[in-house]
């Protein structure tokens, strides 16, 4: 057995660091020192303050978590990669992810349909794959979410009016217009059945 010999306040005012046999083991949350009644000159074991020490993590990922996910909705990756960052123990980070899913309080799928429904009018579907891609969606979540833009057509033509408004049909123009929609993630088909549409659409308005 061993003695606790320091129980010290911390820079975070919720936790504590704990002294065993006058050497710093870890850090536990004020919550889990008064729950275990743990106080200085106590004897215990050190497999039983390692797994104090677990549950006492594993709670304190969590609720850091939620803080995490409560500014905006977050990805099931961006999460981890937060809590990996923070210095949390693997198990404890894997830990704290299965409890956020089983609470329903993170869902990739709805995630990835929200990105795109708010998105799919300013960008297509090569751009909205990588923005899902960087926020750690998984391929299945991105083809199933990108499946639900039912006509990319209409939004590259709209682009397309709006960004040609107040400017001459040159071919300058149209060719910056063909750059900004590309760089936008749009096709080169709707891009070009866009340009057509424009060219004809200003043909058979002179035209009358």
């Amino acid at each position: 057995m061993s003695i606790i010999t320091q129980i010290k306040n911390s820079n975070n005012k919720k936790r504590s660091s704990i002294y065993i046999d006058g050497n710093f083991v870890c850090f536990l949350d004020n919550f889990t020192i008064f729950k275990y009644k743990l106080k200085e000159n106590k004897e215990i074991s050190l497999d039983e303050l390692q797994q104090i020490q677990l549950e006492s993590e594993e709670d304190f990922a969590f609720d850091m978590a939620i803080k995490y996910l409560s500014k905006y909705i977050k990805s099931t990756n961006e999460v981890a990669n937060y809590l990996n960052k923070k210095g949390f123990l693997p198990l404890v980070v894997d830990k704290t992810m299965d409890k956020i899913k089983k609470y329903k309080y993170i869902d990739d799928s709805i995630l990835a349909n929200n990105i795109v429904q708010i998105q799919s009018n300013k960008y297509g579907k090569q751009k909205l794959k990588y923005i899902l891609k960087n926020r750690g969606i998984n391929d299945e979540d991105i083809i199933n979410s990108l499946e639900n833009i039912e006509n990319e057509f209409d939004n590259v033509l709209a682009l397309s009016k709006k960004y040609m408004k107040n400017k001459e049909n040159t071919l300058d123009n149209f060719q910056k217009l063909s750059k900004f929609l590309a760089g936008r993630g749009f096709s080169w088909e709707d891009i070009n059945r866009a340009i057509n549409q424009i060219k004809k659409d200003f043909l058979d308005e002179n035209w009358n």
